[in-house]
């Protein structure tokens, strides 16, 4: 058994396939119940994302978004999207547009703003700052405070960054009826998220990213396999190559069953894949024989077992995933977020389970 390791050291190790002193873990935790049984305190508004941090740097070597509660209430972005705003979610509730014609005007518009775009240097002071707050607070209470969790950064491939603000339905009329302005419009979003890592990339106090596009349900592919191959593959094998070009591992998410297009995701040089989400038909055993080379993060189901099982049955499937993966190449945790939703106490067992097997090892 290796010596005990630092969190980064685990992650990195973990992220190469070399052995580390326990099997690392990663997740979401957006649970009061979760955040207090770690943090010590209820988290509220006022204190959360202190309170969350703490809980963070007590069970958790990588994690990202690590913001606290949010106050209820509406805000605008500054695309002129009303959002409403709830404790651990959000969702637009008012487009500034009321028609198909007038949302094509406000496409075009965006396009402009985002091809004039380029990252100041007071926008890269922005995130660097973020990060080694954030940083901070894991570490405020750790046993190490030169040990943080690391924090994983979000990096959006350009697909969902532009559907999830207009809604499937008129980014499909889009496709469909404007399909130049909509590929304009991916290639805009991707252009300037390629810019943004150039710009922030920094591979000591960000080592791992993700990449991402929600691309399917539990059913497969929200969009046709050929659609993703021609709009979105090149994309994120550009965005990959952006953030490779820094030293920055690249971990690809996208919940649902992903198995149609999965090829054509690796041939992308995504390191990692998140969160294998079992009730999909997804599974780290086929991951892992069909792409050796490549982590695993998540696979302990979060829509049934974590919510409606035992602690007994939630370490019996932890042990099982890590038996999976063959102990190397991945992180335990949920298929995408600790949700309200899932009590304390079975949240505790998954987290535990890389100790629990480790003890029996020593």
């Amino acid at each position: 058994m290796a010596a005990k390791m630092t969190r980064r050291e685990r992650v990195l190790r973990t992220i190469r396939f070399e052995e580390v002193d326990c099997i690392a873990c990663y997740d979401i935790i957006e649970n009061d119940a979760v955040i207090a049984h770690y943090g010590g305190e209820w988290p509220t508004v006022e204190n959360g994302k202190a309170v969350k941090g703490r809980a963070i740097g007590r069970c958790l070597d990588m994690t990202r978004m690590a913001e606290g509660p949010r106050a209820e209430g509406r805000h605008t972005d500054p695309d002129g999207h009303v959002w409403q705003d709830e404790r651990w979610t959000s969702w637009i509730c008012e487009r500034p547009y009321n028609n198909f014609d007038e949302f094509k005007d406000w496409v075009h518009r965006k396009i402009k703003t985002l091809n004039a775009w380029q990252p100041s240097e007071e926008e890269v002071c922005f995130w660097h700052d973020y990060v080694r707050d954030t940083r901070n607070g894991f570490a405020a209470d750790s046993d190490d405070p030169e040990d943080p969790t690391i924090l994983v950064l979000e990096s959006a491939t350009g697909v969902d960054a532009a559907y999830s603000r207009c809604g499937l339905e008129y980014f499909s009329e889009l496709m469909f009826m404007a399909p130049e302005l909509c590929d304009a419009w991916i290639e805009a979003n991707n252009q300037a998220e390629i810019r943004r890592a150039h710009a922030i990339a920094d591979k000591d106090l960000v080592p791992v990213v993700l990449t991402h596009d929600d691309l399917a349900s539990k059913n497969g592919p929200i969009f046709s396999p050929d659609w993703i191959r021609e709009h979105q593959i090149p994309r994120l094998k550009r965005l990959v190559e952006a953030w490779h070009e820094h030293g920055v591992y690249c971990l690809f998410h996208s919940d649902g069953d992903l198995r149609p297009i999965l090829e054509d995701l690796v041939s992308t040089g995504i390191d990692g894949l998140n969160p294998i989400e079992t009730c999909a038909g997804m599974s780290i055993t086929q991951v892992r024989e069909n792409y050796p080379d490549l982590f695993i993060a998540g696979g302990i189901d979060v829509s049934n077992l974590l919510p409606m099982g035992t602690p007994e049955e939630v370490q019996a499937r932890c042990l099982e995933a890590i038996e999976e993966a063959n102990g190397r190449g991945y992180f335990l945790g949920s298929t995408t977020e600790i949700l309200p939703t899932v009590p304390a106490e079975n949240v505790a067992a998954m987290l535990e389970t890389p100790k629990v097997l480790a003890g029996e090892r020593t």
